[in-house]
């Protein structure tokens, strides 16, 4: 089954153990204010106008954002790093957008990969079907769930999303049997305070293969994605998190015991 992917980016650091090759897919069920690939949000490929400058003219060019691929083109790409994988102990993550809305062309990829004894892992919000949740995770050799929020109200305020269907995926059967890191927007006026990170740190405290926590402070480095795409940038005017602050929170969930790390 073929899939719409917007970028496939080589010699990643951030998206789990060693250097990876990160495969970006289209489309996600959220809507987080705070996105840093808005460019991600709808499955079909983006027509956009970017600028370029050519001496004194400034001229504008036609992009696409996104392409249909087959399995076969997004393993050939991925290949390329195979010997850094291997003297890396990296490999293959799958991130986005929601990987998960594209389940069959997710899978396809796997049990591609897993031909070539790749690494693989899956960079997911949890937004999906407990089935489909469960047949992907089962595959896969590392899981990073972003989990944003502890509380329902603001999680469906901020991001779009119900906060239910995700817990029940981050507490099922087959996500305990699986390596798990998890990441944490940290997002001025939404989710930074010892009170919410108190209600995470229980949910936490319950999930057997939990390795870390990863904090991902917010930052307006995307902002300008947002005006190529013609998008509301709902996050003008939020400062970014303070060392102090995100000392803080790093503090708070060692003091509870788990292992931490600041932006992956």
């Amino acid at each position: 089954m073929d899939g719409y992917v917007f970028d496939i980016r080589h010699y990643s650091v951030h998206d789990g153990p060693g250097i990876r090759t990160a495969v970006f897919m289209k489309g996600c069920p959220l809507r987080c204010r705070w996105c840093h690939n808005p460019e991600s949000q709808e499955m079909l490929p983006l027509e956009i106008f970017k600028e370029k400058r050519i001496g004194e003219k400034l001229i504008q060019l036609p992009e696409t954002i996104g392409k249909l691929m087959s399995p076969d083109e997004v393993v050939e790409e991925v290949l390329k790093s195979q010997l850094f994988f291997e003297e890396s102990g990296g490999g293959v993550t799958f991130t986005g957008g929601e990987p998960l809305m594209q389940p069959g062309f997710l899978m396809d990829c796997i049990r591609l990969m897993k031909q070539h004894n790749i690494h693989i892992a899956l960079d997911t919000c949890g937004y999906a079907q407990p089935e489909q949740y469960a047949e992907i995770i089962a595959e896969v050799d590392l899981v990073l769930f972003d989990l944003k929020h502890s509380y329902a109200s603001l999680h469906k305020d901020f991001t779009g999303g119900e906060l239910q269907p995700i817990l029940r995926n981050l507490r099922a059967k087959a996500q305990a049997k699986k390596p798990l890191i998890i990441r944490i927007p940290l997002i001025p006026g939404f989710n930074m305070s010892e009170t919410i990170y108190a209600e995470m740190a229980k949910i936490f405290s319950d999930l057997p293969s939990l390795q870390q926590i990863d904090l991902l402070p917010y930052h307006r480095i995307a902002s300008h994605k947002y005006t190529r795409l013609g998008i509301e940038y709902k996050m003008k005017g939020v400062k970014e998190p303070s060392k102090d602050e995100i000392e803080k929170a790093v503090c708070f969930f060692e003091g509870k015991g788990f292992k931490v790390t600041v932006g992956g």
